[in-house]
């Protein structure tokens, strides 16, 4: 993990995959510290970890000064030795890569976390963008900040009219506990209201460095 500036970042990128199967977890750990190496010395970055979920992926997450600084590292870092040698690692056919605009004007990124939840889902009502961040606020201020677990939180968009709710919380079994009381609380039940549930996709993953 690194920490390379505490300012407030505008974009996450987030890349899930699976290792190859004859690569150990001390191998990828290993290539992962001169993976961060070379991050470290791009522009606008600002975060980065690497991540898990019980379904056996991992997941770069990355945070930006904005989505230039992204697309910039784009052109620039698959040359890098170190970086070519990390992606030696992965079956990069699994990669999938969701780069999530930040809505919420003053994320923080949070000092000491051990997961994250991400949800992707869709609006019924496309128009309805401007009310699914004001019910953000309203959660996070009548449900989310209620527990100490939760340490941040905010709506990404993906592109249009795809959107994500990202939880950052310091336990994983405290976080998912907390995801399952949105079907009790009333601002939660609005949010939920708005989100076409065909397309609801919610997953929960924990750091590993």
């Amino acid at each position: 993990m690194i920490r390379l500036t505490n300012e407030s970042p505008k974009v996450m990128e987030f890349t899930s995959f699976t290792k190859k199967e004859d690569v150990t977890d001390d191998e990828l750990l290993f290539a992962l510290s001169k993976f961060e190496n070379a991050l470290s010395k791009q522009k606008g970055i600002i975060f980065h970890c690497l991540m898990r979920n019980f379904s056996n992926e991992y997941a770069n997450v990355l945070f930006a000064s904005d989505m230039s600084d992204l697309k910039e590292l784009e052109k620039k870092i698959g040359k890098h030795e170190d970086v070519i040698q990390f992606f030696e690692l992965i079956e990069m056919t699994t990669t999938k890569i969701e780069f999530h605009e930040i809505l919420d004007n003053n994320f923080i990124i949070p000092s000491s976390f051990s997961c994250i939840e991400k949800g992707l889902f869709s609006l019924k009502n496309k128009e309805d963008k401007s009310e699914l961040v004001v019910t953000s606020l309203e959660i996070e201020e009548n449900y989310l900040s209620t527990f100490s677990n939760t340490k941040a939180h905010f709506i990404g968009e993906i592109k249009e009219n795809e959107f994500s709710e990202i939880t950052i919380g310091e336990t994983f079994g405290t976080t998912k506990q907390i995801c399952m009381g949105y079907l009790e609380n009333e601002s939660c039940k609005k949010m939920l209201g708005l989100i076409d549930e065909s397309t609801m996709q919610l997953d929960f993953w924990y750091l590993i460095a």
